[in-house]
């Protein structure tokens, strides 16, 4: 849960590091906001990992949750990445 946490942290740090850029801000916060509306719809993270493949249309449901958390988290990570090369 603490890599979740992290995740979840990277796009909301970022904001902090692009502060005067709005553009990029906005993007880290909707990044933040989708990446937290994903997780809150989805299993734990350690129970995604280890559950067996569902089947049915619950089962595509939550793939497709967790396939927006994962691409939102990756967002996160690169803003997260363009915003400290920026401030370095």
């Amino acid at each position: 849960m603490i890599v979740v946490l992290a995740l979840l942290a990277a796009p909301i740090v970022a904001a902090v590091l692009f502060w005067g850029s709005w553009g990029w801000t906005a993007a880290a916060i909707a990044v933040a906001v989708v990446e937290f509306a994903a997780l809150r719809r989805s299993q734990r993270f350690s129970a995604r990992v280890w559950r067996s493949i569902p089947v049915g249309r619950r089962g595509d449901r939550e793939r497709a949750t967790e396939s927006v958390y994962v691409v939102a988290a990756l967002a996160g990570l690169v803003l997260l990445v363009i915003a400290i090369s920026q401030v370095i």
